[in-house]
C-alpha cells in the first residue's frame, strides 16, 4: 500500500497537477472577486482606443458593432496574418487572402487607423521585436482577446503586452479590456447595445467567413451578441472585461 501511494505522489509531481489545479483555482478566483460594474460602455468624440487582435476576424467577433458605431475612435493592430485559417490553401495563400479580408473590413468600416503584420500564425511569441514597436502612448483604452481563449498566439499577445507596459510610457488611468472572440468571458463588467449597427456587424463577418464555407459561423456569431442582450433592453450587445494596468499586470498566463 505505501508502495502504491508513493507511485500515485511521484505521478501527481512529474504531471505537475497541483500546479494546475492551484493556477485554475487562483484565476477563478482573482476574476470572480473583482466587483462588476456590468453598465454600458459609452465613448466620448476625444477617446483613443486601440484594439489589438490575435488574427485577422477576432477583432470583429469581439467588438465589430462598437468599431462600427465609433470608427474614428478606433486603431486596429492585428499581429498575426491568418496562414492557417483557410485549410484548403496553402500558408502563403491563406494568408494573402486574410490580409485582404482585414483591409477590406477596415476599409468599409472607415476606421481611423489599422494595420496588419506579416507574422504567420502561432509564431507570435517569436516576435516581440515587432511587437515591441507600437505606440500605447494615447490610449484611453486598450482592447485585448479574453485570456481564456484557446489560442496560442493569444497568450503571447497578452505576455508580449504585458511586458510594453512595463517598458512603454502609457496614460495613468489607461483601461485594458478584454473581449470576446473565440470563447466567452466569465465575468462581465460593460456591454454595448449594438442592436441599430448589427446589420454592419453581419456584414463585416460575412466579409471574413462566408456562408458557403462557413455554414451558420455568422449567425452563432450573432446569437451569442443575442444572447448577451437578454438581460438589457436591447436586442443584441458585445460585452467586455475592464481592468486597470495593476489589476491586468496581476492576471497569471499559462
Amino acid at each position: 500500500m505505501l508502495l502504491i501511494k508513493r507511485k500515485i505522489i511521484d505521478f501527481i509531481k512529474e504531471k505537475n497537477i497541483i500546479k494546475k489545479i492551484n493556477y485554475n483555482k487562483f484565476v477563478f478566483n482573482f476574476l470572480f472577486g473583482l466587483k462588476s460594474q456590468f453598465k454600458q460602455f459609452k465613448i466620448n468624440i476625444n477617446t483613443n482606443c486601440l484594439v489589438l487582435s490575435q488574427y485577422p476576424g477576432a477583432e470583429t467577433k469581439g467588438l465589430g458593432g462598437l468599431i462600427a458605431q465609433y470608427p474614428k475612435n478606433f486603431e486596429v493592430l492585428c499581429f498575426t496574418n491568418g496562414s492557417s485559417l483557410l485549410c484548403e490553401f496553402d500558408s502563403a495563400k491563406s494568408a494573402n487572402i486574410k490580409k485582404q479580408q482585414f483591409s477590406e473590413v477596415m476599409k468599409s468600416t472607415r476606421i481611423k487607423g489599422y494595420k496588419i503584420f506579416d507574422i504567420d500564425d502561432k509564431t507570435l511569441k517569436n516576435h516581440y521585436s515587432t511587437f515591441k514597436k507600437i505606440d500605447i502612448s494615447e490610449a484611453d483604452y486598450i482592447f485585448v482577446p479574453n485570456v481564456y481563449d484557446n489560442n496560442i498566439d493569444t497568450i503571447a499577445l497578452l505576455k508580449h503586452f504585458k511586458e510594453i507596459l512595463k517598458e512603454k510610457e502609457h496614460k495613468e488611468d489607461l483601461k485594458i479590456v478584454m473581449f470576446e472572440s473565440d470563447f466567452p468571458l466569465c465575468t462581465l463588467d460593460y456591454y454595448v447595445n449594438i442592436s441599430t449597427i448589427i446589420n454592419t456587424k453581419k456584414r463585416m463577418l460575412e466579409t471574413y467567413y462566408p456562408s458557403e464555407k462557413f455554414p451558420n459561423l455568422v449567425s452563432k456569431t450573432l446569437g451569442i451578441n443575442a444572447f448577451r442582450s437578454i438581460q438589457h433592453n436591447c436586442d443584441f450587445c458585445e460585452v467586455f472585461m475592464a481592468f486597470s494596468v495593476d489589476e491586468f499586470m496581476k492576471i497569471p498566463l499559462i
